[in-house]
């Protein structure tokens, strides 16, 4: 059955949803209760991101023993048909969260966030894991405000050349540079996927853009003022949606 109610809460759950009682974390439980401010018997949507979604109600917010009771499936909303893949240069903190937010909301399937020589953000070895775990919680936050019940693959790529080369074999690629006048709805309008990358705050470099040519990606604009990256990203991935996706 389809969603019976749209102003119900929905929450992400890493949980299997089979069973009939279903353990929540103390974090979950947390936003539950004092961010929503709901309480036992209350209904929620639950989803994992694994093709399962349930309406449920909470029979405990309880420290020791959290927990919900499923009371009915529901189908998830379809991922969008467009195999749609970013490539982000890392920005500042609060940019880079805006991005995997709205890239979770307009139907991003896979964020690679990649070093490129202008990136002012370095991550070592030791951040990665926390950095990509942080991400996939604002993910997963925008997949319970947006009604999306996949949040997107994210991880960070060890170099621009390596991150290119695991890009599907096929399909559209377009980076966004602001002095080209391409227009991106006149490549082909058939692509099941689309790969966009975006530069960080300084741009891309010239051995960057040599790196991109020979991926065959095409050159493209976004109009004649300069974006700011995440406003870029937001705006690249909504106009490949426009063109190839589910926008229409």
């Amino acid at each position: 059955m389809r969603n019976p109610t749209h102003n119900v809460s929905r929450l992400f759950i890493d949980e299997d949803l089979s069973r009939n009682v279903v353990p929540i974390g103390s974090r979950e439980a947390h936003y539950l209760g004092h961010v929503l401010r709901l309480k036992q018997g209350d209904r929620v949507v639950v989803f994992n991101g694994r093709g399962e979604e349930r309406l449920a109600a909470i029979s405990s917010l309880a420290k020791r023993r959290p927990e919900l009771t499923i009371t009915a499936n529901l189908e998830p909303l379809a991922e969008p048909k467009l195999d749609l893949i970013l490539i982000q240069a890392l920005v500042k903190g609060e940019a880079m969260d805006t991005i995997v937010q709205k890239a979770a909301e307009l139907g991003v399937r896979t964020l690679y966030a990649v070093k490129t020589d202008f990136s002012v953000i370095k991550l070592d070895d030791e951040r990665v894991p926390r950095r990509v775990a942080h991400w996939n919680k604002v993910a997963q936050s925008a997949c319970e405000q947006s009604g999306r019940h996949r949040p997107p693959e994210i991880s960070v790529a060890v170099s621009l050349a390596q991150c290119l080369d695991r890009l599907p074999p096929r399909g559209i690629r377009i980076v966004c540079q602001p002095d080209s006048t391409t227009d991106p709805a006149r490549l082909d309008r058939e692509a099941e996927s689309v790969s966009v990358l975006v530069g960080p705050e300084g741009g891309l470099s010239e051995t960057d853009l040599d790196i991109i040519d020979n991926a065959g990606f095409t050159r493209t604009g976004l109009g004649p003022r300069v974006l700011r990256a995440d406003t870029a990203a937001i705006a690249a991935c909504s106009l490949a949606q426009i063109i190839w996706g589910d926008f229409q």
